[in-house]
């Protein structure tokens, strides 16, 4: 063939497709039954042009003298956005909805929602707009096309009475009055009609001027969504808290999923991470908000792990669950969505130290990340307290009794010495941190001393160049590309590589010799990555 064979897309869906086919007898049984394979006219696995990261072992084969770390994140020193200054910001629990890159803009775009009321959650919530041009100095652009609040007709409220936020990017350009599509539950609306939620969606051409396309579905999303369209199946897919106070059948939050064709009509909720799964977290570990993102066929979670104290809240029908925690992140990866591991240890970002502005809480984050400079930057909802539940007054019975009147007492202590975690002032407000990290920065390869060497599994790709991402420093990288005897293809040796230097992030791989990567279509190949004094942390066909 004169051209690559490329890589379905779909590959997924396909096969799913193929192998329902087969067993409604729509498709003959092939041998391998009951095995199944893509339908690729080469028989090898197929990357295209996607991106490998090395979280798990899908595309590596051997590891020779190299380890893999799962680097934790820096952060900002300082919040990226504060709230607190302005009339509609009376109680400061400012929770990132989204943040992304509108390529038509060229500029990053964060939402985030703030109560008007005192209820940090539910009822009385407004979303408001803040805009960058390096995703970490953010201003709140005021506008007479947001919406007024009270005497001022400029502000940066693009919608009311808006919590549980799913909102993406539209991966459908055809109606550009819907390139941004919010999903929400109006709660003040819900109580009127005396409904415990509504699903309502609206559209956007610029996400400040909001329109509703659907009121309500009896096929709902429930709580803080963080949605990305998945080509691979075709669907809008999103993740969100199982939550405790909605479902008390299965243990208390868990992390579920749901799918949508049209971001409006949603599966029902199947949980696919829960602490129940692994026996190396405690039993007191439950799961809070999940951030999807993805790479190539790689998904990976940010999960809002919640390590909860023996305090539990008592329901009028006897059903207990725990409110009193300091969340943290952790890192869960998936090849399908559906079924997830940890990567690396937990937590995979930690609170700050005592006094810091996310000593008490590192939650909240966004789908996707922000990329500038090749820095990856990962907002999340910080605060200096965690989560009390002995000091609101809207909180069911506590129990057991001693460790209520414990928390209550050390609560006390803290308000005596005029440390409130509900006081409002610039040292006890709620803010929005920063995570800080190298593109693709989740995992990273690199020599257990000085030199090893890397080898990839088979496959075939698309494109003519071949990038890497590597951190070189004062070694190097070489790049080789072995046929099935694991001899260097011509052309393509460690000796005629180009070595990697410098800092920089991304890497361009040639050869003295001159060969072309087309001249490699369609053949099964594999990467032998040599490492002197430097690492890896993904590679891409372009």
């Amino acid at each position: 063939m004169d051209s690559p064979e490329r890589k379905s897309p779909t590959e997924p869906a396909d096969l799913r497709k193929k192998i329902d086919d087969t067993i409604a007898g729509r498709r003959p049984i092939e041998p391998s039954y009951p095995y199944f394979s893509p339908d690729y006219l080469i028989p090898f696995t197929h990357i295209g042009t996607d991106k490998q990261l090395f979280v798990d072992n899908f595309i590596l084969d051997h590891l020779d003298g190299v380890e893999r770390i799962f680097p934790e994140p820096a952060r900002a020193q300082e919040p990226i956005l504060e709230v607190g200054e302005l009339p509609w910001e009376p109680l400061a629990n400012p929770i990132p909805s989204a943040a992304l890159w509108d390529p038509d803009e060229r500029k990053f775009k964060l939402w985030y929602t703030q109560s008007l009321t005192g209820d940090p959650f539910n009822t009385g919530q407004v979303l408001c707009y803040a805009e960058s041009t390096d995703a970490l100095h953010w201003t709140k652009p005021l506008s007479e096309r947001c919406l007024p609040f009270e005497g001022h007709k400029a502000t940066n409220i693009v919608a009311r009475d808006t919590a549980a936020i799913g909102l993406a990017m539209n991966h459908d350009r055809s109606d550009l009055s819907r390139k941004f599509l919010l999903l929400y539950c109006p709660y003040g609306d819900a109580k009127k009609q005396g409904k415990n939620i509504i699903s309502r969606v609206a559209a956007s051409p610029d996400g400040v001027a909001w329109k509703t396309i659907s009121e309500d579905t009896p096929h709902r999303h429930q709580h803080e969504q963080r949605i990305i369209w998945d080509e691979a199946i075709g669907k809008w897919i999103g993740y969100s808290q199982y939550s405790h106070h909605w479902h008390h059948g299965p243990r208390t939050r868990q992390i579920g999923r749901q799918k949508s064709s049209d971001f409006i009509n949603w599966s029902p909720k199947e949980v696919v991470l829960s602490g129940d799964w692994d026996p190396s977290l405690p039993p007191n570990m439950e799961f809070g908000a999940s951030a999807i993102s993805k790479y190539g066929g790689q998904y990976l979670l940010i999960v809002s792990e919640y390590p909860c104290e023996p305090l539990w809240c008592v329901r009028e029908d006897g059903a207990n669950w725990r409110d009193q925690v300091r969340p943290r992140l952790g890192l869960y990866a998936s090849r399908d969505g559906r079924r997830w591991y940890r990567a690396g240890n937990s937590p995979w970002a930690d609170n700050g130290p005592s006094g810091s502005m996310d000593y008490g809480y590192l939650d909240g984050v966004p789908a996707g990340a922000m990329i500038h400079k090749g820095k990856m930057v990962i907002p999340y909802l910080a605060a200096p307290h965690k989560q009390w539940v002995t000091g609101r007054v809207d909180n069911p019975t506590l129990a057991p009794e001693a460790a209520r009147d414990e928390s209550a007492a050390a609560l006390a202590a803290m308000r005596r010495l005029c440390d409130d975690p509900w006081a409002q002032g610039p040292k006890r407000q709620r803010s929005i941190g920063a995570l800080l990290m190298r593109e693709d920065g989740f995992a990273e390869l690199r020599p257990i001393h000085a030199r090893g060497r890397l080898f990839t599994r088979q496959f075939v790709f698309e494109g003519a160049t071949l990038r890497v991402n590597a951190s070189c420093g004062s070694g190097c990288v070489r790049v080789e590309l072995l046929d099935p005897m694991f001899k260097p293809c011509t052309g393509f040796s460690a000796q005629d590589c180009r070595p990697l230097r410098g800092e920089s992030v991304w890497h361009s791989i040639a050869w003295e010799s001159g060969a072309k990567l087309e001249t490699l279509w369609n053949k099964p190949v594999r990467i032998c990555f040599h490492l002197d004094q430097a690492s890896i942390f993904s590679f891409q066909f372009q």
